[in-house]
């Protein structure tokens, strides 16, 4: 189905201050249908994965990666395991050094240490104090992110998007292109033309894409290989490898230390 309209979720827009702190424990499942903030966001997960998708792209994202989402910018969120998350929400008057596109991105020690720091602080901390000296190091550390190319693109068509979405939720599922062609209700052609043109890869480029960021994630996350192997489709672990090095340019375990 196509996306609806995103609604506003107001969290943390009347805070006091510019840079604000939210703690959350979310449950494996859950899930925060598309919105949008007024302030900008950095998703953090201390534990557990998330999966966050805009109108253009997807990420999986892992304990130590946050996502930078600038000011309304519409997104959902989906746990895929219990999350303990940490948000920071910066008003956007205070964006303007920071990246004006979404990025996925390491939390480094100092910035996680600056976040828990924030969040043992007043609301309405005073900003020639402790609290306003930690909000301006965030703000800092913010500025510094560097973007990792680890975003799965999303087609817009409804039929491309269906597809898109289920193998999202489950990218074991094995069905050739014929198959998604029927379940998207469109031609094997018209699918093929639907993720070529509006994601910049063919539909198999496509899957390998998604099961190699999605097997990255989980292998952050603690899995071994030959879980994750299974976890996304593959037979065997070696093949597995196999398909992260060709379809992302390195071995998982150089991946996950350089990502």
């Amino acid at each position: 189905m196509p996306r609806t309209q995103p609604v506003y979720r107001r969290n943390l827009d009347d805070a006091p201050r510019p840079v604000a702190v939210m703690a959350s424990s979310l449950a494996a499942g859950h899930a925060i249908p598309f919105h949008l903030h007024r302030r900008g966001q950095l998703l953090y997960a201390v534990s557990g994965v998330m999966r966050v998708e805009t109108e253009r792209a997807a990420w999986i994202v892992p304990p130590a990666r946050a996502l930078w989402l600038p000011p309304q910018w519409p997104h959902s969120v989906a746990m895929r395991s219990h999350v303990e998350m940490r948000t920071i929400y910066i008003d956007p008057a205070t964006c303007e050094t920071l990246a004006k596109q979404p990025v996925l991105a390491e939390i480094s020690g100092l910035l996680r240490e600056l976040i828990l720091a924030l969040l043992k602080e007043p609301a309405e901390y005073d900003e020639t104090s402790r609290g306003g000296a930690v909000a301006r190091l965030i703000l800092d550390e913010l500025a510094r992110l560097s973007e990792r190319p680890l975003d799965v693109p999303m087609p817009r068509d409804p039929r491309a998007l269906r597809v898109a979405r289920a193998l999202l939720d489950d990218c074991r599922i094995d069905y050739d292109l014929d198959r998604w062609a029927d379940e998207a209700g469109a031609s094997r052609r018209t699918l093929a033309r639907l993720f070529r043109s509006e994601t910049g890869l063919g539909f198999a480029e496509w899957r390998a894409r998604l099961r190699a960021i999605d097997g990255l994630a989980r292998l952050s996350a603690g899995a071994s290989v030959a879980e994750t192997a299974a976890a996304v489709g593959y037979a065997s672990p070696s093949a597995f490898s196999a398909m992260i090095h060709r379809t992302l340019g390195g071995p998982p375990r150089q991946l996950i230390r350089t990502a």
